[in-house]
């Protein structure tokens, strides 16, 4: 009687709590699984900067600075070559930057930034030598 007794107010405690499923994934708030799946295609200038991107679904945004995107980023930067966002401050990474699609690429295109991070644009390749020449 003792050991149901405990089994129950056990099982109970579980249930109340609320505690998650250890075999489901965790939710991504900050959706920053999705950044790499998303494209900036360009941009349109008029009397507003208007950025168009495509999601991992490939539908179509157009989006202008400090505007939301639907995932909940928001646009900090726009410009002919790139696109910056704002993921948000608790998330890793915080900002996201996008290379338009078409520019010649580099090893720094669609990246998380960094404060106070350089970018730079050393195209040179270093030679891997092996041990037997080979």
């Amino acid at each position: 009687m003792r050991i149901s007794t405990r089994y129950l107010i056990l099982c109970s405690v579980v249930v109340l709590t609320g505690m998650r499923d250890p075999f489901h994934p965790p939710d991504d708030l900050c959706a920053a699984g999705q950044l790499a799946q998303w494209r900036y295609q360009g941009m349109v200038e008029g009397i507003t900067t208007v950025g168009i991107l495509q999601d991992g679904q490939k539908r179509w945004h157009r989006v202008r600075k400090d505007e939301h995107l639907p995932v909940g980023w928001r646009v900090i930067s726009i410009n002919e070559r790139e696109m910056v966002v704002d993921v948000g401050v608790t998330c890793d990474p915080a900002r996201w930057q996008w290379q338009r699609e078409g520019t010649k690429t580099n090893e720094n295109k669609d990246n998380a930034l960094t404060d106070g991070a350089q970018r730079t644009n050393s195209n040179s390749k270093t030679n891997a030598g092996h041990a037997r020449g080979g």
